[in-house]
């Protein structure tokens, strides 16, 4: 995974360089694309992993375990349709990455997730 992550400025630049071009575009974006799939891939297969096999944190709730899993989990498709699409309209594709990028970004507005945190910081206080 860390392979995969260091290898990301590379598409990266490849894709800034060429955006405008029509051919090279999309190459360059679905190299990026495909890029960003094995990352995503290379994060959920050891998170499934863990979760089957139990080796998640043993004070982590099921309730968070399973956001994890949900939270992660579209994103595979995601990527693999916007791969398809870039074919078609290479713009809808880099809109599509920056919106999962903006998905996994901002923090999810779960009713549990604000419990969490409300519990959290009724702990903290003295």
């Amino acid at each position: 995974m860390l392979l995969l992550v260091s290898f990301l400025p590379v598409p990266t630049r490849l894709f800034a360089d060429y955006i405008g071009n029509n051919r090279p575009e999309r190459v360059a974006a679905t190299i990026y694309g495909a890029s960003l799939f094995l990352a995503l891939g290379a994060l959920l297969i050891p998170w499934r992993y863990a979760v089957r096999e139990g080796l998640v944190r043993p004070d982590a709730r099921d309730e968070e375990v399973q956001l994890l899993t949900r939270r992660l989990t579209p994103g595979l498709a995601a990527y693999v349709t916007l791969i398809v699409a870039l074919l078609f309209v290479p713009v809808v594709a880099v809109a599509g990455y920056l919106a999962i990028a903006f998905y996994y970004i901002i923090p999810f507005k779960h009713p549990y997730i604000i419990a969490l945190r409300r519990k959290r910081r009724r702990r903290q206080r003295p």
